[in-house]
C-alpha cells in the first residue's frame, strides 16, 4: 500500500483518538487540563482561568511575555471555533487584536474523511503503519504543518498552522509551537511520537491526562 494512503488514514486516526473529546463533561475536562498544562510548559507565572461555558466555551489563556502576545478562544462546536491572538496587555484591554484563527464548518471543505471511509482500507492501512509514518503525520498535524505562518522570535522559529479545522488539535499545536524552550519542545516531540505509536498499535485512545499532563 502506498505510504500516502497509509498516512492519510493515520492522519484521521490520530485526530480521532487524541483530539476529539466528546460530551460536554469530557470537553470541559480536556480544556481545563490543557490550560493547566501551559504553566510549566510555557514557563508562565500563573495557571490560566478555567474555561467558561454558556453554550459556547470561552477562555482566556495566559500571556506569553517573551512573544508579547496573549491568547483567547471560543468554541461553539467541533466545526466552529476561533482563537484570538492579542498584544500582551491586561486581560481587561484586549480590543487591539493581532489576528484570529476562525473556523466555520457551515462552509464547504474537502470531505477527506468521508472519502477515506468510502475507500474502506483503514484496517489494511493501520496494519502497515511504521514509526516513520507516525512522525511524518505528527509533523503535518503539530510540529511543522504544510501551510503555516511564521512568527519571528529571537529564540526559535514558530510555525502557526493555517489549515487546522479541529479546535483541540489547533490549541495543542499552539501549545507545542509557543513553548519557549527548544529542548523541551524536542523532548515533547519524541514523547508524542512514542505516545501515539503505542496507542495506534494498541487500538486505544490517548487520554487527556496522557496527552496534556505527562512530562
Amino acid at each position: 500500500m502506498d505510504n500516502d494512503i497509509i498516512q492519510a488514514y493515520l492522519w484521521q486516526k490520530i485526530i480521532r483518538i487524541g483530539f476529539s473529546p466528546s460530551g460536554n463533561k469530557n470537553i470541559k475536562s480536556w480544556l481545563r487540563m490543557y490550560g493547566q498544562s501551559l504553566k510549566d510548559f510555557w514557563e508562565i507565572d500563573d495557571y490560566p482561568p478555567n474555561p467558561k461555558s454558556n453554550g459556547t466555551i470561552i477562555a482566556e489563556l495566559s500571556c506569553i511575555a517573551s512573544l508579547n502576545i496573549a491568547l483567547s478562544y471560543n468554541i461553539t462546536n467541533i466545526t466552529k471555533f476561533a482563537v484570538t491572538f492579542s498584544p500582551f496587555l491586561p486581560f481587561s484591554d484586549r480590543s487591539n487584536k493581532l489576528w484570529i484563527h476562525d473556523v466555520d464548518g457551515s462552509y464547504f471543505a474537502f470531505p477527506e474523511r468521508s472519502l477515506l471511509l468510502k475507500y474502506n482500507r483503514s484496517k489494511e492501512a493501520i496494519k502497515k503503519i511504521l514509526s516513520e509514518h507516525i512522525e511524518k503525520v505528527l509533523d503535518g498535524l503539530i510540529f511543522h504543518p504544510t501551510a503555516h505562518q511564521h512568527i519571528k522570535t529571537d529564540f526559535h522559529s514558530i510555525r502557526i498552522g493555517g489549515g487546522i479545522h479541529n479546535p483541540f488539535l489547533y490549541l495543542f499545536h499552539l501549545r507545542y509551537q509557543l513553548c519557549p524552550d527548544e529542548t523541551r519542545r524536542d523532548e515533547e516531540k519524541k514523547r508524542l511520537i512514542s505516545l501515539f505509536e503505542s496507542a495506534v498499535k494498541r487500538g486505544t485512545s490517548v487520554t487527556a491526562n496522557e496527552l496534556l499532563l505527562a512530562t
